[in-house]
């Protein structure tokens, strides 16, 4: 098959007036709307965040204090570095959680198993 018949082939198409050019706009109008929906997208993820931050600083403002880790970190370093005392018991209220919530040991017929009933006053 010579170059002539591949011509009778195939019709050979001009580009439509302009073609090059239009092609070039319309890309760069798809890569404006692009960046413009990544924008939108940032925006609506950070937006989603900020709320789902609110929504746990709040709900854990109105919480109660929780009576089995409270400040447990500062404590412990409180009492590494001597400035307090280690508790007597294996569970403990702080001072400010006292009026509010009460611990009892329970005794039991094993020495090696210790039993505490934590309740709220």
């Amino acid at each position: 098959m010579n170059d002539r018949d591949s011509n009778l082939l195939f019709e050979m198409l001009e580009p439509p007036p302009g073609g090059v050019q239009r092609l070039g706009v319309r890309i760069a109008r798809d890569r404006r709307r692009r960046a413009r929906n990544r924008r939108f997208a940032i925006a609506g993820v950070g937006m989603a965040a900020l709320a789902a931050l609110v929504l746990m600083i709040g709900s854990h403002a109105r919480k109660s204090p929780s009576i089995i880790l409270p400040g447990v970190e500062s404590d412990l370093l409180a009492i590494r570095a001597g400035l307090v005392e280690p508790p007597t018991e294996v569970v403990s209220i702080p001072p400010a959680l006292r009026r509010e919530f009460a611990v009892q040991r329970i005794p039991t017929s094993d020495d090696r198993v210790v039993f505490y009933l934590v309740g709220r006053r």
